[in-house]
């Protein structure tokens, strides 16, 4: 009998809010980098299951699928104060090699390292922890974290052969024990084979060796590691379906924006002037880095299929580089068909980098010192680590040559370039074979994104420019793999990515065009769009005494009703009152965890916000009992909605008033606000064709897909060519995108009898409005200009508009908000006798929202 899969029984309880996505405490305050989301569903899922889940296994074996560069290491770092705080001190981290052992180390023990995952100083229920690595457990302090490390191999070994001072049987017999396996897909692959005697033997006294350990104790623990799991695998899913707790596989890893984007370089090419072509791209992205104010160092890897051959390119490449001439370099610049390439030579001939200052360039930064090789067995402790800090600014190694070592455990962020120094193929019947996709697995690893931003409110872990594929910094966001060229190869190569999931099997680089009668048109060459801007806040008069912010207690709420009624106009007889009752509660006396609840989806309080503003509170729940134990909500509504609150109007209420809080706050403690006044940006400058990149993925099944072709449904379908005011030749917006411009189309006669110069534009990320109580920026997906002809004034509306998934409504309500707050507060600073009207219309969406829109139109027109 099939056993329903874990993970999928808790994504029903993630989707029905029984499982809430709030980190732990205990591990946002001890771990060193905030949470990305995946993180924080992790720690939620894996506190749920070990806490409140009534199906729970003892002794408890669990499973985290997660994809490579995903961080699963911080994960591990988080279970264990999680599980310390459970009564748990005694923890195996056990992996198939020596390399992820040294770097999982520096993870956990080095507060020194840029690695390191625990806060500066561990802290749990108000006692400062100390992490020991330990050889055994037999007289170790309970209140330390005591972890042993060890190869599987190695822990057989010591088990079964027991020397003086090392881990023995006897260590579990009266101890919970806590074990951590990484690279669990090892044995995952012994699962999956029909062994020989031999191999099962020892396939089963490995096992044999974790199974004593993890049954020798009811309450022992086994946390799992993989980011490769073939569930499709009947061995693998009989093995795990009941312990797989997260499966946050590689291809959604790619889709959410954490990995770069992956590019197929193909030359036929000797492999040494491949490996001429990767460098002199790699300097390119050092040097755009360089312009936009970031020092990142961009690596190559040079790839060999044995160390012999490894050794040889090396010193190859050394002599290369000491004798570079004009005659390679020209050659590498008269590549044809290598878009990047042509690129970076344009931005050198740009920036008045010579041929030779390239080269002088190359010598230096490619010299024999920054090259280093990582193929021997004997290679010390200190080279990998100086493997694994390669980000790090004391760290100037360019180049790494190598054959296998690094196909695991290898965490490198700023590897941008892999040259491929051979020409083989092992495919068999058309299907990639294992040095293909150990090739391919090679490239997920180095995909990770290489962290930064350009202005505050980017996202410093994702990728930022998929909508504007010709931003100077797009090159900083792709890895480039540099092969021959090899059609069949790269077909291969191109199958196993798609199957490990770090390239999208639909994909599309599009081409946003304006029309060119709008380019030709007065209000393009002469019109303006007006904008706000980011700036900082005033600085507030010095406190020799700080005093924290005065929370306001007394907040209001409004349960909607629903009630509807239809009436002709200005039939007052017809208007029937609803009985509106009014009830005040205190949601400190709720249930705290709907509390904690709103205030994860609130950045405002996250803990290390919290603590800036409030220096006095020690914890989350001490700011709860401090802050909040006063606040009072007057709740009106219908009697029956009011009388006893469901859950969900309790959480719509607390993100209510917390949000008024975190505003009000901001306002004047915050380090930037919105201006209110709105300067003109010229139309031309701010609006112009765009190249952009979509994966196309059933999420959204429109999205990256033309209005213009057959076989869209009829929903979404309008001639763009012959509708003026809309002004880009396409639409490749999602389905709601489409069904706002198809309900303007049907609102356009009405419209047209009261406004003239109509446009429509798509902001495909060319302007953003900054909050005015935070600076807080957003992107409205359009902007409307209209100009009243009706009037005998030249009145020009501009309105922001967004349309908005029903699930994106609640998260996003502060910007509907802000949108409102637009035609009140924003002061347009006007040259001439103009009038500019600056509206925030309510969100489109065609089920939930379009009345509400339609009428703020009608508004507008019936002025």
């Amino acid at each position: 009998m099939a056993v329903e899969r874990l993970d999928k029984e808790f994504d029903v309880l993630v989707e029905n809010e029984i499982i809430e996505l709030v980190i732990p405490d205990v591990i946002k305050q001890n771990i060193r980098y905030e949470a990305r989301p995946y993180q924080v569903e992790a720690f939620a899922r894996l506190s749920f299951y070990l806490n409140k889940y009534k199906n729970r296994r003892k002794p408890t074996q669990l499973l985290f699928h997660m994809a490579t560069g995903s961080g699963k290491t911080l994960i591990m770092a988080g279970a264990i104060v999680e599980l310390y705080k459970m009564g748990y001190r005694n923890f195996i981290f056990f992996v198939n090699t020596d390399t992820i052992i040294r770097k999982t180390k520096e993870n956990f023990l080095n507060p020194a390292s840029l690695k390191y995952l625990f806060a500066e100083q561990i802290n749990i229920n108000n006692q400062v922890i100390n992490i020991r690595e330990v050889d055994n457990f037999e007289s170790v302090n309970d209140d330390d974290i005591n972890i042993h490390f060890t190869t599987i191999q190695g822990l057989h070994s010591r088990l079964n052969t027991p020397r003086e001072n090392s881990v023995t049987f006897d260590d579990f017999a009266d101890k919970k024990i806590v074990l951590i396996s990484d690279e669990a897909h090892h044995v995952n692959a012994l699962t999956k084979q029909k062994l020989t005697g031999e191999e099962l033997e020892v396939e089963r006294s490995w096992e044999n060796t974790v199974s004593r350990i993890f049954n020798a104790n009811i309450e022992n623990i086994m946390l799992e590691f993989t980011a490769t799991l073939e569930l499709s695998h009947p061995a693998v899913a009989s093995k795990y379906n009941s312990k797989l707790l997260c499966d946050y596989a590689l291809a959604k890893f790619r889709e959410d924006g954490y990995s770069k984007e992956v590019k197929t370089m193909q030359a036929d090419l000797d492999p040494i002037d491949r490996a001429l072509e990767a460098i002199i791209l790699s300097q390119y992205k050092k040097k755009a880095f360089s312009i936009n104010g970031l020092l990142l160092k961009p690596v190559v890897m040079m790839k060999s299929k044995t160390t012999s051959e490894s050794a040889e390119m090396e010193k190859a490449f050394t002599e290369k580089i000491r004798n570079l001439s004009d005659k390679d370099i020209l050659k590498i610049k008269s590549l044809k068909g290598n878009e990047a390439l042509k690129k970076a030579f344009q931005f050198f001939d740009h920036s008045g980098i010579t041929v030779s200052n390239l080269i002088d360039e190359l010598k230096d930064d490619f010299s024999e010192d920054k090259v280093i090789s990582v193929n021997s067995k004997n290679d010390s402790d200190e080279k990998q680590i100086v493997i694994n800090t390669l980000e790090a600014k004391t760290n100037e190694y360019r180049v790494v040559f190598a054959v296998d070592k690094l196909n695991e455990g290898w965490d490198v962020l700023n590897l941008f370039d892999i040259v491929r120094l051979y020409e083989t193929r092992d495919s068999k019947g058309g299907k990639p074979g294992a040095t293909t996709v150990q090739e391919a697995q090679l490239i997920g690893r180095g995909a990770r994104y290489c962290p930064f931003s350009l202005s505050p409110e980017q996202d410093i872990d994702k990728r930022k420019f998929d909508k504007d594929l010709e931003n100077e910094m797009r090159i900083c966001e792709e890895l480039h793999y540099h092969c021959s060229h090899n059609p069949r190869y790269i077909q291969e190569l191109t199958t196993a990515l798609q199957e490990i999931g770090i390239v999208p099997k639909d994909k599309k680089e599009i081409f946003l065009e304006l029309k060119e009668d709008f380019k030709e048109s007065k209000f393009y060459k002469n019109g303006f769009i007006f904008l706000n801007a980011k700036v900082e806040n005033e600085p507030t008069k010095l406190l020799f005494d700080y005093q924290e912010p005065r929370i306001r207690n007394l907040h209001e709420f409004k349960v909607r009703t629903l009630a509807t009624a239809e009436s002709a106009i200005f039939d007052m007889q017809m208007i029937t009152q609803v009985d509106i009752q009014r009830k005040t509660y205190k949601p400190i006396l709720w249930d705290k965890t709907i509390l904690k609840k709103a205030m994860n989806k609130i950045p405002f309080y996250h803990f290390n916000s919290i603590k800036r503003y409030f220096p006095s509170v020690k914890s989350t729940d001490d700011f709860i009992e401090k802050k909040l134990s006063d606040t009072e909500v007057v709740v009106s509504g219908l009697e029956k909605d009011i009388k006893d609150l469901v859950p969900k109007h309790k959480l719509a209420i607390c993100l209510s008033f917390l949000n008024s809080i975190a505003e009000e706050i901001h306002q004047t403690f915050g380090d930037y606000k919105g201006t209110k006044a709105f300067k003109r940006e010229p139309i031309h400058k701010v609006f112009r064709d765009k190249k952009m990149y979509f994966a196309i993925n059933d999420n959204d099944a429109e999205t990256g897909k033309p209005t213009m072709r057959s076989d869209i449904p009829e929903k979404y379908f309008i001639d763009l060519k012959s509708r003026d005011w809309h002004v880009y030749k396409e639409n490749y917006g999602s389905s709601e995108e489409k069904l706002l411009v198809r309900f303007l189309d049907g609102q356009m006669e009405e419209l047209e009898n009261k406004f003239t110069d109509i446009y429509l534009i798509r902001n495909e990320r060319f302007f953003k409005l900054y909050r005015f109580s935070d600076g807080k920026a957003t992107e409205p997906d359009y902007v409307l200009f209209m100009k009243d002809k009706s009037s005998g004034e030249d009145i020009v509306y501009q309105l922001f508009i967004e349309p908005k998934g029903s699930h994106l409504i609640p998260v996003d309500s502060w910007k509907e908000q802000f949108f409102a707050d637009l035609e009140t507060e924003a002061v347009v600073e006007l040259i001439h006798n103009e009038n500019i009207q600056i509206i925030g219309m309510p969100f489109y969406n065609k089920t939930e929202r379009e009345m509400k829109f339609k009428n703020k139109l009608k508004e507008l027109i019936n002025k």
